[in-house]
């Protein structure tokens, strides 16, 4: 009784033994991260966790073309070493040894798991044989959402190394290796649509807003000379104001207006008279800080708010800025010729000193100031020009 019960016990350890591999096997794969892995890096641990598992001289996976039962090399693990010969059937058909490949077209052709106990012994295989070529051969169709595209193959040195259970658990690694495949290619193929999908809603959003700043920038800049326009000098210079009031800080609104433009425009063209508004805005904006705010308000008119800026410093700038206006030179016709200008200040009360317009509003505040530096504007055009005054609330 003793002999036949230790071969049951050594019969259920082996199976036992078997049934550990193959869960550790099917263990390796399944704790693969897809959606960190791509399936190159899939197929090189399903052969790994073979090898580590199944102690076989030789593992292979093999895809074949579409419509041809011809193989190539995928991922290849022998003697000891893991070997990539193409990543999605771009290999040589050279690559993959003769023997093997013989082998993987008999499973292709078959479309089930197929078992050589001994390549020496069968007809076909026979001649393929050389010193070196395993004799064992275990293979099974590898399918990828429904589609056979290739071969799972086993191979060992000796005889008869592939018994019924790893008949029975090759083709179960391979489906198994078929949905981890599939399941990879949905995860990588919906990662690279969202990809897209995002760059498309970015290159969306970001012509949005391109659109929007163009847009933004055509309602507050004036399209001839690239300064603030009207509507943007007396919104920000509502809020410079408020800014100063509740600070206690100075600031000085400056009307200019080029005296005798129209002549200009009449000998010269329009043309010319343009040149001249960019040129004369660029000197301006050129001499001012950049905290300052200059605005062309009309044909031939600009304005500028010095924040921090009492009057005496802002009539000793608005007279330099008139001194660099005086040095342009244009050519037209023949003739060079330049032009000046006339302007007007009001610098804004401390509020300490009229406690009687501290109650105005900030709109009402700006406007003061401007009517004020229009007087100012007004009075020394009338004394001929060229010059600057300065008006009072």
């Amino acid at each position: 009784m003793t002999l036949p019960l230790n071969k049951t016990f050594q019969e259920m350890t082996a199976v036992f033994d078997e049934l550990l591999s193959s869960l550790s096997t099917l263990q390796g794969l399944g704790s693969l991260d897809l959606g960190q892995c791509g399936e190159g890096q899939l197929l090189q641990e399903a052969l790994v966790s073979l090898v580590e598992n199944y102690g076989v001289e030789r593992c292979a996976l093999f895809f074949v073309e579409a419509g041809s039962e011809r193989p190539v090399a995928a991922v290849a693990w022998c003697n000891g070493t893991l070997k990539i010969c193409s990543e999605g059937g771009n290999a040589c058909c050279d690559e993959v040894p003769p023997l093997e490949a013989a082998f993987v077209e008999q499973v292709v052709r078959s479309g089930e798991v197929c078992l050589c106990d001994d390549c020496l012994a069968d007809d076909a295989l026979n001649p393929l044989v050389k010193e070196g070529s395993p004799r064992s051969l275990l293979g099974s169709p590898l399918v990828v959402g429904g589609e056979r595209v290739g071969v799972l193959l086993l191979a060992a040195f000796e005889p008869q190394r592939f018994g019924a259970w790893q008949q029975r658990f090759i083709p179960l690694f391979a489906l198994f290796l078929g949905q981890a495949m599939m399941s990879s290619r949905l995860l990588h193929n919906l990662e690279k649509q969202v990809r897209e999908r995002t760059r498309q809603l970015e290159n969306v959003l970001r012509e949005t807003q391109e659109l929007k700043e163009r847009y933004q920038s055509l309602a507050m800049v004036d399209a001839l000379t690239g300064l603030y326009n009207r509507r943007f000098f007396f919104s920000e210079g509502a809020l410079l104001v408020a800014r100063a009031l509740r600070y206690r800080h100075t600031a000085t609104f400056v009307i200019i207006d080029l005296d005798f433009f129209k002549r200009v425009n009449d000998r010269y063209g329009h043309g010319m008279g343009d040149q001249v508004l960019k040129d004369v805005a660029d000197t301006l904006r050129n001499r001012l800080r950049e905290t300052d705010i200059l605005a062309r308000i009309g044909g031939e008119e600009f304005a500028v708010i010095l924040p921090e800026t009492g009057i005496d410093g802002a009539t000793e700038l608005t007279e330099r800025l008139r001194k660099s206006i005086r040095d342009l030179v244009w050519t037209a016709k023949g003739e060079d010729f330049g032009i000046t200008f006339s302007a007007g200040l009001a610098a804004l009360p401390v509020p300490s000193e009229h406690p009687e317009q501290q109650d105005l509003g900030h709109s009402d505040m700006l406007e003061q100031l401007f009517s004020q530096a229009d007087k100012a504007l007004y009075e020394a055009k009338a004394q001929g020009g060229d010059r600057l005054k300065v008006g009072a609330l």
